[in-house]
């Protein structure tokens, strides 16, 4: 008896030391380890994973709602075929994750989607970012996880959200593959070419709203409170106003409307946009679904 204990001692010994090795070499071969891993070799167990299937680094920004604290999270760098599974707390969390494409090795001074602080030298870009938003509720609750795919300020990269499980209802996959090839360029009401370039290349697409209001030399700076912007951007309360508005014959929302017929395309489009499961449902999302 006392020799099979000791034997199964030895092996448990050896089990772990087996493990520690296994984790040390899986650093060194990828010191990202703890951020990002690969997709092929993760089970995803929390409420949110992402994965990288473009053909180009992505980073990962977060920002949480207004009074909601900040991921533990952070910036998360993805190289292609890598993931990461996101610390959503278990009392529930709203806010919204957002690309960066092209930039140096601290995810700094990018090409595209650094329009809040700390931005580049060259100053802040516009918000044109293909948008995930998602609101997680306290798991013991009864409320719905909401979640969208927002391309109200406009678009960047492909995107895909899938609840894990099945689907029903509004609990479905969305998803957004459109091309900045797509982006308008001779939009209607004088809005001209949507598209945003950095270096001579389109890198966003602004939607009629932000091609409206954001500054120049990205947009025409003007007010919303001026026609047509008023009615682009809804800065009101009037839902009704708002989709009878010249914004739904925008080709911008006419495009968004043929490829991606389950994302927000402008402010008031909660009809097509905005998705919702039971609690306890957990999500995958995808970027650049079909590589790109």
């Amino acid at each position: 008896m006392k020799s099979k204990k000791f034997s199964s001692f030895l092996s448990g010994i050896c089990t772990t030391l087996l493990m520690v090795s296994l984790s040390l070499l899986l650093f060194f071969i990828n010191p990202q380890g703890a951020i990002a891993q690969d997709s092929s070799a993760t089970n995803h167990t929390t409420r949110l994973s992402i994965t990288n299937q473009c053909d180009f680094p992505v980073w990962m920004a977060t920002i949480p709602n207004a009074n909601i604290a900040p991921l533990s999270d952070g910036t998360v760098k993805l190289s292609k075929g890598q993931s990461h599974d996101y610390s959503i707390p278990s009392n529930g969390w709203a806010g919204r994750f957002w690309p960066k494409v092209g930039c140096d090795s601290n995810g700094m001074n990018c090409t595209a989607g650094e329009a809040i602080p700390p931005c580049p030298p060259s100053g802040c870009q516009p918000p044109a970012d293909t948008k995930v938003e998602i609101n997680f509720p306290n798991l013991s609750s009864t409320e719905q996880a909401w979640y969208n795919i927002s391309l109200v300020d406009g678009y960047s990269i492909p995107l895909e959200i899938k609840p894990r499980g099945g689907e029903s209802g509004s609990c479905i996959t969305t998803n957004c593959n459109l091309s900045l090839n797509s982006c308008p360029q001779n939009e209607t009401q004088g809005l001209g070419d949507l598209r945003v370039f950095n270096q001579g290349k389109a890198v966003q697409c602004l939607s009629p709203c932000k091609r409206w209001n954001y500054p120049s030399p990205f947009g025409l700076g003007k007010p919303e409170t001026e026609a047509p912007g008023i009615d682009l951007c809804c800065p009101y309360d009037d839902v009704e106003r708002c989709r009878r508005g010249p914004v739904v014959g925008t080709n911008f929302v006419r495009t968004v409307r043929q490829v991606c017929p389950t994302a927000y395309s402008y402010a008031y489009d909660d009809v097509n946009g905005l998705h919702s499961c039971p609690t306890q449902k957990s999500f995958d999302v995808t970027l650049c679904p079909v590589g790109r």
